[in-house]
């Protein structure tokens, strides 16, 4: 697949998903067809009871409050523990989102549209620059709702590329890749560094959530709200081989339930030399798009699990 081509979504996997090994994907999958065809409404009451479940899990419950004390130490314990409930609810309701958006989304058919962008002027004055552009963010509200309204972005006929971790199982990427495909121009593995920079150097924008831990090769202990978390350094190398922009971006959800996405300023004079402070900044920019409403973050990712030599364990 060559830079700058759009591809046609891929055929459902159900030749995969019909071995007995992935019965319980395709058990999930036929689950999500009932749910992409409920009413917002019933989704949206499903997600209580759906989250009073997840917070019947141990390690769920208690990965959610100890990101919660280390993250946001300011607030007092009632009202970490009303957030602590509040985003599992809202965490349970991005799932049952994504579902309705891995079966019911059609590039001329959005699954939820897009109402309003705020920072319009930043992704057009970077368009304007004829160079690649890498949206940045992190897993805050429902990821695939995101990418529909990505999906949705004026950007002048450049492809969008979404760039993922890939799953170790086949099916499970087969169904990832199908169901991106329907708001995504070409989906990439993270670990493909060539193919995202040839995309960001062919004028491509790339979605991209960096804010999963990683602590091995390509990564760095830089501080997340104040915690050392092993971070990849992808965003910096991507942006400095493939000449692109960095945008942090999410969206959020008005009082009317109306849907807009919100353009941050480039992060300027980025990349530098120094692979830390760049991946440093990073962090900054997404606990940026976090603070002044923290609900929908994914609170329940094990972001601290692994520890810098001498650090004291977080969970």
């Amino acid at each position: 697949m060559q830079p700058g081509m759009s591809v046609a979504r891929p055929r459902f996997p159900l030749h995969l998903l019909i071995r007995p090994r992935n019965w319980p994907i395709l058990l999930l999958l036929g689950g999500a067809f009932v749910v992409a065809w409920l009413p917002e409404g019933a989704r949206r009451a499903l997600a209580r009871p759906f989250g009073w479940g997840l917070w019947r899990i141990r390690r769920f419950r208690h990965v959610t409050t100890r990101n919660l004390e280390v993250c946001l130490p300011e607030m007092d314990d009632a009202a970490r523990a009303r957030l602590a409930r509040d985003t599992t609810r809202r965490f349970a309701l991005s799932l049952l989102q994504s579902l309705k958006v891995w079966i019911r989304q059609h590039r001329t058919r959005p699954a939820y549209p897009l109402a309003r962008i705020d920072g319009q002027e930043h992704l057009d004055a970077a368009l304007a620059t004829g160079q690649g552009v890498l949206l940045l963010t992190g897993h805050y509200g429902a990821p695939e709702v995101h990418g529909s309204l990505t999906g949705q972005l004026p950007l002048g006929g450049r492809r969008l590329v979404g760039v993922y971790r890939q799953p170790g199982q086949d099916a499970a990427d087969a169904v990832l890749r199908w169901a991106r495909s329907g708001y995504c121009d070409g989906i990439i593995p993270g670990k493909d560094i060539r193919s995202i920079v040839r995309e960001l150097r062919s004028g491509s924008v790339a979605w991209f959530a960096p804010d999963l831990e990683k602590a091995n090769k390509g990564a760095v202990y830089v501080d997340f709200f104040g915690i050392p978390a092993g971070t990849t350094t992808a965003t910096a190398r991507l942006a400095g081989m493939g000449r692109a922009i960095v945008l942090p971006v999410r969206y959020r959800e008005d009082p009317d339930g109306a849907l807009v996405y919100d353009i941050r300023p480039p992060l300027a004079d980025f990349p530098s030399d120094d692979i830390e402070a760049d991946t440093r900044r990073v962090n900054a920019a997404i606990e940026d798009l976090i603070r002044d409403d923290p609900a929908p973050y994914w609170w329940c990712l094990e972001r601290f699990l692994h520890r810098p030599e001498g650090a004291p364990p977080v969970y």
